[in-house]
C-alpha cells in the first residue's frame, strides 16, 4: 500500500505511526504544507493521513494553503482513498465534507477518558477498540458532525472524538500517535501558554504515563491494522471482479 501523509506543523509528527510503518513494507511519502510543498497526484497513493497542527481549520486568511488541502482531502475521499485524520486532521476532514469547524466552549488538554458510542458497531475500522479508554488531548476547536458520518467516540469535554464517513474514512480528535517524546516536545513549546479550564490538565500529569501511552499506541495500531486489512480485502475483491 502507498501511504501519503500531510504534515501541517513541524511539531505534529507521525509519532507511533512511524513505529507501525517500520514493521510493514508500505511506501511512504509526505507533503509539508507549512513549507509550501506541492501535494501529489491522487493516483500516487492509496491511503492519506492528515496530521495535527496549531492552526484552526478555518484560518484560511492566515494559512491560505488550508483551502488547497481541504480540496485535496475532498478529492481523495471522492476517489475512494483510505483516509485517517488526527486532531486538526479530523477537523480538516469535517470541513472538507462541508461541516463547520469553530472554537469550542473550552479547551481539552491532557489525558482524558473517552467512551465509544453505539454507532461503533457500524465501523469495521474501529473494530477491536476498547469501549472506554484514556487518551491524550490537545485542542481548542471542535466541529459539527458531517452529514452521513457516524460519531464513534465521545468525551465529557468534547462530544465529537471520532467519526467514520463511509467505509474508508475515519477521524480521531485525540492523539494516539503521541509518544513520550512528542508530548515532551509539545510541553516545551506550549506548556507555558496553557489556559486554565475544567478540561485542561496540569502539565505535571502529562508525562511518565507509560501504561496510558501503551494503550493509546495499541488503539492506533488496531485502527491502522483494520485499515490495512480492509484495503487488502478491497484490492483482492477488485481483482476477482476483473
Amino acid at each position: 500500500m502507498k501511504i501519503h501523509y500531510i504534515q501541517n506543523d513541524p511539531l505534529a509528527t507521525l509519532g507511533n505511526i512511524e513505529e507501525w510503518l517500520s514493521t510493514r513494507n508500505h511506501a511512504l511519502s509526505c507533503t509539508k504544507m507549512y513549507d509550501n510543498e506541492t501535494l501529489p497526484s491522487l493516483d500516487s497513493f492509496d491511503m492519506l493521513i492528515i496530521l495535527g497542527g496549531r492552526m484552526g481549520a478555518y484560518e484560511e486568511d492566515k494559512y491560505p494553503w488550508l483551502l488547497t488541502e481541504k480540496q485535496f482531502i475532498y478529492e481523495a475521499i471522492k476517489q475512494g482513498k483510505w483516509v485517517l485524520g488526527i486532531c486538526l486532521g479530523i477537523q480538516m476532514l469535517a470541513s472538507a465534507l462541508g461541516s463547520k469547524v469553530y472554537p469550542h466552549a473550552h479547551q481539552e488538554i491532557g489525558w482524558w477518558p473517552i467512551k465509544l458510542t453505539e454507532e461503533v458497531d457500524h465501523s469495521e475500522l474501529f473494530k477491536g477498540i476498547p469501549k472506554s479508554f484514556v487518551a491524550f488531548e490537545h485542542h481548542g476547536d471542535t466541529f459539527d458532525l458531517p452529514e452521513g458520518a457516524c460519531c464513534l467516540a465521545v468525551s465529557k469535554g468534547c462530544r465529537n472524538q471520532a467519526f467514520s464517513y463511509g467505509e474508508r474514512v475515519i477521524g480521531l480528535q485525540f492523539h494516539p500517535e503521541f509518544t513520550e517524546q512528542v508530548i515532551e516536545d509539545v510541553l516545551k513549546n506550549t506548556g507555558r501558554q496553557l489556559p486554565s479550564g475544567e478540561y485542561v490538565q496540569e502539565t505535571a500529569y502529562w508525562t511518565n504515563q507509560a501504561a496510558l501511552l501503551e494503550e493509546a499506541k495499541s488503539i492506533l495500531f488496531t485502527v491502522l491494522d483494520n485499515i490495512e486489512k480492509a484495503a487488502m480485502k478491497a484490492t483482492a475483491n477488485s481483482k476477482l471482479s476483473l
